[in-house]
């Protein structure tokens, strides 16, 4: 079934279904959720199950039949009826050649798409959905379509400059017959207001973990640790978990580890814990010093879960047992939840442009302060 591409979602996929067999699918939805969950491509299984000419119906399920005309050109970006919007760079008039290699770009793209529904399309100084492409779209929905029903799917709707934002909603106003608009997002607030207003909004459900680590296995040929751990880090993302596919978690994790013993010393532990600071912060990498951060959290989870159930099923970094069993021996009636918010805070500190370095030094004092009080 095709449903099944897209991950988990069974929620979801059970409401939608249910509302295309009763033919209630309204003129226009804003689906929000986290990056990365298959939003795109669970709005772009509606349209084609919607436009299949032989659906497959079981019980409370419709799916497409993936073999008559309409499936097929569904399956290739190429349906009359299923116009899929995204961020484009700003049309260089001046070279002929400029465009040309941008069509040959999104080609590439789209292409990746159809294979990958969690696919994240990467078009070079594409950051805007400009009015442009919003006045194709009411011409496209002008025109008379004997057969099927017409879906507009806009990915990354905050991506809308004003004036395309505006342009849409005149759409969105007057809505037309058999046409459904799917705006996809993952952040609400850089929505328009008056546009959520006309939507109804859907709200996705994280990627469960499990299915995270069952997907990375599957797809990747990784091992039941690597995939735990990636999984872990994901916050129920395939797109986020699939980008953490190269990096070197083991390392990563280990150095995080030293840094933390490192910061515990009972003396002379300042200049090494500054140069191996100065060491993680030095590229200049925001999202590698997020990345470690992260994976501190889930070993300091990992070592507050060992106390409390005295048990190792729920922890995620298993193969480091033998480095978090001591840890938790010798630090067993330390704050360790007052250790966790610290980690969360300075995550989020770096998610705000706050300097790595100060964030880095600042949680390994107060890290210091409670596991040594």
């Amino acid at each position: 079934m095709a449903w099944n591409k897209l991950i988990g979602l069974e929620r979801e996929k059970s409401i939608f279904q249910k509302i295309i067999l009763e033919n209630k699918l309204a003129s226009a939805y804003c689906f929000l959720g986290i990056e990365g969950i298959g939003k795109d491509g669970f709005a772009l299984e509606i349209a084609k199950t919607v436009n299949c000419q032989h659906p497959i119906i079981s019980n409370d399920t419709i799916s497409p039949c993936e073999e008559c005309s309409s499936c097929k050109m569904a399956n290739s970006f190429k349906h009359p009826n299923i116009q899929y919007i995204f961020a484009q760079p700003a049309e260089d008039k001046s070279k002929a050649s400029a465009k040309q290699e941008l069509q040959e770009t999104i080609k590439e793209e789209i292409k990746e798409k159809l294979g990958n529904p969690y696919h994240k399309i990467n078009i070079p100084n594409a950051r805007q959905i400009n009015i442009s492409l919003i006045r194709n779209i009411t011409k496209h929905l002008m025109l008379a379509d004997a057969n099927g029903h017409r879906f507009v799917i806009i990915s990354n709707g905050e991506n809308m400059n004003v004036e395309a934002s505006n342009a849409f909603l005149k759409t969105i106003e007057e809505p037309m017959e058999r046409t459904t608009i799917i705006i996809t997002s993952s952040h609400r607030e850089k929505i328009l207001p008056t546009i959520l207003s006309r939507c109804q909004q859907f709200y996705f459900d994280p990627i469960k973990l499990e299915y995270i680590q069952q997907y990375i296995i599957k797809n990747y040929n990784k091992s039941e640790e690597d995939a735990n751990l990636i999984a872990a880090i994901s916050r129920g993302s395939i797109t986020q978990a699939c980008e953490y596919l190269d990096d070197n978690l083991n390392n990563l994790r280990n150095n995080i580890v030293d840094l933390l013993r490192i910061s515990l010393k009972r003396k002379n532990y300042k200049e090494e814990l500054l140069n191996n600071i100065a060491d993680i912060t030095k590229k200049k990498d925001r999202k590698l010093t997020i990345l470690i951060l992260e994976l501190l959290l889930i070993w300091m989870r990992d070592a507050y879960s060992l106390i409390k159930t005295q048990t190792s099923d729920y922890v995620i970094n298993k193969d480091l047992l033998n480095r978090i069993t001591p840890f938790c021996n010798g630090y067993s009636k330390c704050d360790y939840l007052a250790a966790i918010n610290e980690i969360n805070d300075s995550i989020n500190l770096l998610n705000r442009n706050i300097d790595p370095q100060l964030a880095y030094i600042s949680l390994f004092i107060k890290l210091r302060k409670i596991f040594l009080q």
